[in-house]
């Protein structure tokens, strides 16, 4: 067993866990924005469930933001030559996810400002590009995820003596991307589903009349639909698994504790109880979704409990999403690139880690994968950034964070007087 985590994965983790709950549901509730938009011009009994959504929308717009800026600032600091090989390496995957967040955040202020104002083609055209866009952010950011995986696509220039990415390379033989990315977007969708049942459930319980009646509609819908995301999940979440045997050591560290184990079998970092853990989630919203299911089906409506529980899986949903991300992150400490993991087993990880390197020139070899060892370990870590005085700048920066960002969405949502 490898030594534990250092501070500076907790302290991007903890930025990044708030940030990926947050973008996940932004992902889910912008169609969903866009479909009771629509099913509000004949039904205006839905109005304010499409005004609702869009709030919640810009609360976890906004929090994702904010916290995917500290993300970024903290991954900076604490590992400035890799973010540098990073930028150079996978500009394009990095180019099509910042473009896509700038489009992205234009159509949701057009959206938003054009609501009522605007003909509904417009508005319409508005809310296809604002769905397009912030289904494509995530392909970038899985393609560097898939990249760090296994860097297929990689080349070195003796010319320049720098790396290089083909990008259409990477697509055609990265065996971890279009699972990684499906999984990730059928994820988001279950998981805003899941929560958007159990707040409308609860919704339902408190209300009279109209409104206890479209909260049950909206419930009822969103329970089977999260219901069709959970199955497909236990599908898409055992492709990316089988994927992953691809590199041998990131494999390993998820399901060895487990007794599956591929190649060498050897396990440098137990994470099988993280895994545990997400499955012991997904358990957890399956009961309450199928619960829900058979009590809205029976016509019967939902009980307190089941309202409740419905409201808890969505907090779990969310609780998830964090899960496996870092699952996916910490199985491959120390290495940014987990097939560096795998040089010397015979895997997918393993071979591209060795045709990488022989195709650096001799004379230069030593030295070029010596950099490359120093720039990819997490535990070469930026000596300032961890200094006394920079930590505690740091967590006296995140408790300001943190309660800020409640308080905003907090008074984003509350209900007006």
């Amino acid at each position: 067993m490898a030594s534990t985590l250092n501070a500076a994965t907790f302290w991007i983790a903890f930025t990044f866990g708030a940030h990926i709950m947050m973008v996940n549901l932004s992902i889910g509730l912008s169609p969903l924005m866009v479909y009771y938009r629509n099913k509000a011009v004949g039904d205006k009994r839905f109005e304010g469930v499409a005004r609702t959504l869009a709030r919640f929308y810009a609360a976890t717009y906004g929090v994702a933001g904010v916290f995917g800026t500290a993300y970024t600032v903290f991954l900076l600091s604490f590992y400035p030559k890799f973010i540098g090989l990073a930028g150079h390496i996978a500009l394009i995957p990095f180019a099509i996810a910042i473009l896509m967040i700038a489009l992205h955040f234009l159509m949701l202020a057009l959206y938003w400002y054009g609501w009522d104002r605007w003909s509904l083609t417009t508005h319409n055209i508005i809310g296809a590009l604002l769905v397009i866009s912030v289904l494509l952010i995530p392909l970038g950011f899985r393609a560097v995820f898939s990249f760090l995986n296994v860097p297929t696509g990689l080349h070195f220039d003796a010319a320049s003596g720098k790396f290089y990415l083909s990008v259409s390379e990477f697509l055609r033989h990265n065996p971890t991307f279009w699972w990684l990315y499906l999984k990730s977007i059928v994820a988001a969708f279950t998981a805003t589903f899941v929560a958007v049942a159990g707040g409308y459930a609860y919704k339902y319980l408190r209300s009279e009349g109209e409104e206890k009646e479209v909260a049950l509609e909206v419930s009822t819908k969103m329970v089977r639909l999260a219901l069709i995301g959970l199955v497909l999940m236990f599908f898409l979440g055992l492709a990316y698994a089988l994927s992953l045997r691809a590199v041998h050591y990131k494999f390993n560290n998820i399901f060895g504790g487990f007794g599956w184990k591929v190649g060498s079998g050897q396990v440098a970092y137990n994470f099988s109880w993280l895994f545990a853990l997400k499955m012991i989630f997904y358990v957890f919203q399956i009961v309450a979704v199928v619960a829900a299911y058979r009590a809205i089906s029976s016509g019967s409506g939902l009980s307190e409990g089941q309202a409740k529980m419905l409201l808890y899986a969505g907090f779990v949903a969310l609780a998830t999403i964090a899960a496996g991300e870092f699952l996916n992150a910490f199985s491959q400490y120390p290495y940014f690139i987990a097939a560096l993991g795998d040089v010397n087993e015979n895997s997918v990880a393993g071979q591209t880690i060795a045709n990488l390197i022989s195709e650096i020139p001799a004379n230069q070899r030593a030295e070029v994968v010596s950099y490359l060892l120093n720039v990819l370990n997490l535990e070469n870590v930026n000596q300032i950034a961890v200094l006394p005085g920079v930590t505690a700048l740091t967590i006296a920066f995140l408790a300001f964070l943190v309660p800020s960002a409640i308080y905003f969405i907090y008074m984003l949502l509350k209900p007006s007087k």
